[in-house]
């Protein structure tokens, strides 16, 4: 698949992984359609690079509904929308918070892939990646919303990625581990309020799990898209690309 001209719809990129995916396409020739819950920043953000921005909050089928409308076949989706939710156990966690989660990781990604599914169909050809997590192959406490999710999101991908193959189309998704910037900031923050240490000492406790004792950068995931989206990778589909240092 070469980039110039062709369309990707990227959710959740007014910042972190998501931003430096649109900007890293944007560069590449893609028409980047970007989206985000935050209208003033996604939108700033796809003035400068000349991208379309739409607000979409992934836990709503309507907007998740008109994000699509008008655009035309879509050649790459990158389902990128998430949310942390609590950190707590799960005998604390009230029904909604579960529900939100759930709506935003893993039903978003499901309606989003709906909505590009016929363009592709109808193109024979097409690229999805599925933003899981590291946390999408192992237990963690107090995190069963966000884990939960993360799991399921790779039955999507393998279930859809086994459906759509006779159709020219792809499905991957990737694992991030401890990826630099505000998520993991917030989620660093919220160990730390619940266990009483400081950010530092969290963040430390955090990356001890990963091998290579390092934040993943973001700029390593969007390489990872661009390449699954590649005619390099016409014959990876139904995968689970773990970018995570080796967390365990």
């Amino acid at each position: 698949m070469t980039a110039s001209g062709r369309l990707v719809v990227i959710t959740a990129s007014a910042a972190g992984i998501g931003l430096v995916v649109a900007r890293r396409l944007a560069a590449d020739g893609w028409r980047v359609v970007m989206s985000d819950i935050d209208g003033a920043r996604g939108a700033a953000e796809a003035r400068a690079l000349g991208a379309e921005f739409r607000t979409c909050d992934c836990g709503d089928p309507d907007q998740i509904a008109a994000l699509f409308a008008g655009l035309g076949p879509v050649d790459l989706l990158v389902n990128n929308a998430g949310i942390s939710g609590p950190t707590l156990p799960v005998a604390e966690i009230a029904l909604a918070e579960w529900q939100r989660v759930l709506d935003v990781n893993l039903t978003g990604q499901f309606l989003a892939a709906q909505q590009a599914l016929p363009g592709m169909i109808a193109a024979r050809s097409g690229v999805i990646v599925n933003m899981s997590s590291v946390a999408g192959k192992l237990g963690w406490p107090n995190r069963a919303p966000y884990v939960a999710s993360k799991w399921a999101i790779l039955g999507l991908t393998a279930t859809l990625a086994r459906e759509v193959a006779a159709h020219g189309i792809r499905v991957n998704a990737i694992l991030p581990g401890t990826v630099r910037g505000e998520r993991i900031d917030r989620i660093v923050r919220g160990y730390a309020e619940r266990d009483g240490m400081t950010n530092a000492a969290a963040e430390a406790a955090l990356l001890a799990h990963q091998a290579t004792n390092r934040f993943v950068e973001p700029e390593e995931i969007a390489a990872t898209v661009v390449f699954l989206a590649s005619d390099g990778a016409k014959s990876i589909t139904g995968q689970f690309i773990s970018v995570d240092g080796a967390f365990q």
